[in-house]
């Protein structure tokens, strides 16, 4: 299963086998850059050819999350809530195993911010110092999505996590999109 990446993630990230095959991985654009302090900002970005409620629905409602990321995947959509997915199909909310990442803030249809808590992969405890955003904007009949993570650090552990997220967040957005595109 690969690992949800931001919400994985998204994430957390981090999405699941079922939406594995038909991804267009093409369709994914990385726009990831240095900012004005010097730290690196990793960021995707993706078009969806479905209105931004049907995405919204696909990332907030646990149901929903669970057909394309984990199938243990768990929602507690609040401020102070959290996302949490088990890579173990037989997993529970508050495994340590678990990725998990906190909501910190949203705005319906259009944002949500998230802290993350704990990884089972990559990253040891500069994990908790990204932070990961996710935006919505109407576009063209569609929606476009931004996945950006915040934070990276200088060393090793950084430079690990980067790495990994680099590679899988371009999947979780794919996913994502074939997804909702079947659900418009």
């Amino acid at each position: 299963m690969r690992p949800p990446c931001a919400l994985i993630a998204a994430a957390l990230a981090l999405a699941g086998p079922a939406e594995a095959q038909g991804t267009d991985l093409a369709a994914v654009r990385d726009t990831s850059l240095v900012d004005q302090t010097g730290a690196r900002l990793l960021r995707d970005e993706v078009r969806i050819a479905a209105p931004p409620a049907v995405v919204w629905a696909a990332l907030t409602d646990q149901a929903q999350y669970r057909a394309w990321v984990a199938p243990a995947s768990f929602i507690d959509f609040r401020v102070g809530g959290a996302v949490e997915v088990a890579f173990d199909p037989k997993g529970k909310a508050g495994d340590p195993a678990n990725l998990k990442q906190e909501i910190a803030a949203y705005v319906p249809e259009r944002l949500i911010v998230f802290r993350n808590v704990q990884n089972p992969g990559p990253g040891g405890a500069a994990y908790r110092k990204l932070a990961i955003v996710m935006e919505l904007a109407p576009a063209d009949g569609g929606t476009q999505v931004s996945l950006s993570q915040v934070g990276y650090g200088r060393g090793p552990e950084f430079d690990a996590m980067y790495a990994f997220f680099k590679a899988h967040n371009p999947e979780y957005l794919a996913s994502l999109k074939a997804y909702a595109e079947r659900r418009r």
